[in-house]
C-alpha cells in the first residue's frame, strides 16, 4: 500500500476495505464485520496506525520476558497439559500455538520445529509481543480488547505484514471474572471463516477447560461443586464450577456459571447455595459419590456432583476454626528443606541462614524480599522449624490473595452474629491461629492500606479484637513477611505505611535470583532427581541438555525450574534427557544467553527493555520495573544509558 495523503484518505481507504470482506463469526456476518470494524477504527482513530507502516512484533528478551512470566507462571502450568492437547489436534495443519497473558506477551508456545523459521519471521514465538496498540487488529490484541473466542483470518489483520496470518483465539478468565490469559492457534496458511468457526470452537473448549483447572486448583481448599447440563460430566469445557464455604455460602463462581444457573449474569458470590439451586450443602454431602439431577420449572434440568472437599473442610467449619476457602494454612515443613539445604553452596544464602539463625529466636521480625519463585515460602518455614517454636503453628496469610471482603474477618476473627451471614459459631482468626508460632504474612506488599493499621496495631500491642468484640485477645507471635516489591518505593509511593515497614524490617533478607547462585546446576540436578524420584523415572541429562539448562535465565527461578523438570518427566520415563525434551522455551532459545546472565547485564537488559516499551517514560518504565523513579535514573546513569542509542 502506497502512503496515505492525509487522515480523512486513510481513514476512508481503511474502512472501504473492511466493508468489502464478506465475515462469518461466532455471532454471525454482522457480529464479525462489527468486531473487525471496531478494532481498525481504534487502531486509526485512537492508536494512529497506519497499516503499511508498522513493525513486525517485538519479541522480548529473555530477561524483558521474565517480568512478565512471572504473574502468569502458576497458571502457564496448570494449562500446559491442555496446551499439548490442543496443539497435538492442530500440529499437522501448520498452526503454531500462543498463550499469553494480559499485555498480549506469549509467555508459551508451542511449533513444530519444520515450521520454527517461518513462525519465527512472522512473530509466532516465545516473548512475542501481541498487543492491539502495537501489532493493530490481530487475534491476540482484539481478544484482549473484545473479551470473546474471535477469529482474524488474513485480511481482517490491519498490518500489512500479518495479513498472511490467520489467528484464531479465545480468553481465559479467573474466577474473579478478570481476563487472565489468552489461547491463540495461528496459521500461516491460507484459509476461510468457514475452516476457523470449526477451530474457534476446538480453542474455546480448550480455554474453558484451562478456566475450570485452574478454579479447581486456586479453591484447593474449598467445597467445589461442578454443574452441567449433561449428566455423564464427559467434557469439562461443557461444566461450571462453584466454590464454598463450610456454610454453603459461594466464595467463588467459574465463568458461566450465572448463565447456566439463572439464565442471567445475575451475581452469585455471597448467596448460600439453596438459595441459588433449591439444593442444600448437606444434601449435596450427603451424597457425595453420585450425579444430583436438580429439576428446573420451564427449564433443562441441570447435574451437579462434588468436585472435591467433601469432610475435611465441612468438619473444620462446624469446629469454628476457620472458613474453608482461603489461603491461610498451617503446614509440616518436609525434612528435605532444611536450612542448609536451601543454602546449598551460594555465599548469599549461608549468610542468611547465620543472620536468621542468630535473629529470629531473639524475637526480631524477619522480611525477606528478592524475585517471584526464589523459595521465600520454603525458606521462612525452615527458619520457624530451625527455632524455638518448631512444634508450635506455622500459620501463613497470603495478603495478596484474600479476597478483600473476607480479609479482616479471616485475619482478626469475629464473634458469633457479629455481620450478616456469619457464622453463629464465629471465627478465632488466623493471627490467633498464629499464637504461640510463627505467623507468615507472605506479599504483604499486596496488603490493603487499612488494614495495615489494624495490623500494626495488633503487632504494637501484642493483641488482636476479633470484629464485633469488645475483649482484645493476646497474642504471642514470631513474625516473617515476604515480598518481591520495592517497599521503599512503595512507602514513598504511599501504598504502604513507614511505621509497619519499620515493624516488619528487624532483619531483611534478599533471596538471590537462581540465575545468581553460585550452585545454580547443582539445583538443577537436585529438583530433577526428586521430580524423577517422584515420577517414578529413571533418566540422566546428556551435555547438550545440560549446557540449555545452564544457560537458562529461569525467570521464574525455582518454581519455573520445578515446573521444566515436571516437563522433563512426563516425557522421559527412562534413559537420557536430550535437549528436544526440554520445554520449547529452554530448548529454543540462544546459546548466547550464557553470555549475558551476569547480575549487571540483566539488569541493563531489564531497564533498557522496559525503557523502549515505554518509549523513555520514566514514571511508566519505573512502575514496570517496580522501583522508584530516582533509583531508575541512578541505574541509568550507572549503566551509561541514553536515548538517542535506544
Amino acid at each position: 500500500m502506497a502512503g496515505f495523503a492525509g487522515e480523512s484518505e486513510h481513514v476512508a481507504r481503511v474502512f472501504a476495505s473492511i466493508e468489502q470482506k464478506p465475515h462469518v463469526g461466532a455471532g454471525g456476518v454482522s457480529r464479525q464485520q462489527d468486531v473487525i470494524a471496531a478494532s481498525w477504527r481504534r487502531c486509526v482513530e485512537g492508536y494512529g496506525l497506519e497499516p503499511h507502516r508498522l513493525p513486525a512484533p517485538t519479541v522480548l528478551s529473555n530477561a524483558e520476558l521474565k517480568e512478565f512470566r512471572g504473574p502468569i507462571d502458576d497458571l502457564v502450568t496448570l494449562a500446559r497439559p491442555e496446551l499439548d492437547r490442543l496443539f497435538g489436534r492442530l500440529r499437522d495443519h501448520d498452526y503454531v500455538l500462543l498463550f499469553t497473558d494480559t499485555h498480549g506477551v506469549a509467555v508459551d508456545f508451542r511449533c513444530e520445529a519444520s515450521l520454527l523459521d517461518e513462525a519465527r519471521q512472522n512473530g509466532l514465538f516465545l516473548g512475542s509481543l501481541w498487543a492491539e496498540s502495537s501489532q493493530g487488529t490481530n487475534g491476540v490484541g482484539t481478544c484482549l480488547h473484545e473479551g470473546n473466542p474471535l477469529s482474524i483470518v488474513m485480511g481482517d489483520h490491519f498490518a500489512t505484514h500479518n495479513v498472511s496470518l490467520t489467528c484464531t483465539v479465545a480468553p481465559i478468565f479467573g474466577s474473579d471474572g478478570q481476563l487472565a490469559a489468552v489461547l491463540d492457534v495461528s496459521t500461516p496458511r491460507r484459509t476461510d471463516h468457514a475452516v476457523q468457526s470449526i477451530v474457534r470452537k476446538m480453542v474455546a473448549n480448550s480455554a474453558r477447560r484451562i478456566e475450570n483447572y485452574a478454579f479447581v486448583h486456586h479453591h484447593g481448599r474449598a467445597i467445589v461443586i461442578r454443574l452441567s447440563r449433561y449428566e455423564d460430566f464427559s467434557d469439562a469445557a461443557s461444566d461450571v464450577l462453584l466454590a464454598l464455604d463450610g456454610d454453603g455460602r459461594i466464595i467463588a463462581a467459574g465463568p458461566g456459571a450465572a448463565a447456566l444457573i439463572a439464565g442471567t449474569d445475575m451475581p452469585l458470590v455471597g448467596h448460600r447455595l439453596e438459595r441459588i439451586l433449591d439444593y442444600s450443602l448437606d444434601g449435596i454431602l450427603a451424597r457425595p459419590a453420585g450425579t444430583i439431577r436438580l429439576e428446573r420449572s420451564g427449564g433443562q434440568p441441570l447435574f451437579l456432583k462434588l468436585e472435591h472437599g467433601h469432610e475435611p473442610p465441612h468438619r473444620e467449619r462446624r469446629q469454628g476454626s476457620r472458613p474453608a476457602a482461603t489461603v491461610g494454612r498451617t503446614t509440616a515443613l518436609p525434612a528435605r528443606y532444611d536450612l542448609e539445604t536451601l543454602a546449598g553452596d551460594d555465599p548469599r544464602m549461608l549468610a542468611n541462614v547465620d543472620i536468621a539463625r542468630r535473629v529470629f529466636d531473639r524475637g526480631l521480625p524477619i522480611l525477606l524480599t528478592g524475585e517471584t519463585g526464589t523459595g521465600k515460602g520454603l525458606f521462612a518455614r525452615a527458619v520457624h522449624a530451625a527455632s524455638r517454636r518448631a512444634q508450635a503453628p506455622f500459620v501463613v496469610i497470603n495478603c495478596a490473595a484474600i479476597p478483600k471482603e473476607l480479609i479482616e474477618s479471616e485475619l482478626f476473627g469475629y464473634r458469633p452474629g457479629a455481620f450478616t451471614g456469619a457464622s453463629p459459631e464465629g471465627f478465632k482468626g488466623r493471627i490467633v491461629d498464629a499464637s504461640g508460632g510463627t505467623l507468615f504474612l507472605d506479599e504483604i506488599g499486596d496488603m490493603p492500606i487499612a488494614l495495615q493499621t489494624r495490623l500494626l496495631q495488633v503487632l504494637s500491642d501484642g493483641e488482636v479484637t476479633p470484629i464485633g468484640a469488645t475483649r482484645p485477645i493476646p497474642v504471642d507471635l514470631a513474625l516473617i513477611s515476604a515480598t518481591h516489591h520495592d517497599l521503599d518505593r512503595r512507602v514513598q509511593d504511599g501504598a504502604f505505611r513507614e511505621d509497619l515497614y519499620f515493624r516488619l524490617n528487624g532483619a531483611t533478607l534478599a533471596l538471590p535470583p537462581l540465575r545468581e547462585r553460585r550452585d545454580r546446576m547443582d539445583i538443577i540436578e537436585a529438583v530433577l532427581v526428586e521430580e524423577a524420584h517422584r515420577g517414578g523415572a529413571r533418566i540422566r541429562l546428556a551435555a547438550a541438555a545440560r549446557t540449555c539448562l545452564a544457560a537458562h535465565l529461569w525467570p521464574g527461578n525455582i518454581r519455573e525450574l520445578r515446573h521444566a523438570m515436571r516437563y522433563i518427566v512426563a516425557l522421559v520415563d527412562h534413559g537420557e534427557v536430550r535437549p528436544e525434551h526440554l520445554p520449547p522455551f529452554i530448548a529454543q532459545q540462544p546459546a548466547a544467553n550464557g553470555q549475558g546472565s551476569t547480575a549487571d547485564a540483566i539488569e541493563r537488559q531489564r531497564i533498557t527493555g522496559a525503557l523502549k516499551r515505554t518509549a523513555w517514560n520514566i514514571t511508566a518504565a519505573a512502575r514496570l520495573l517496580d522501583i522508584s523513579r530516582s533509583t531508575l535514573h541512578r541505574k541509568i546513569q550507572q549503566h551509561g544509558l541514553t536515548r538517542d542509542e535506544h
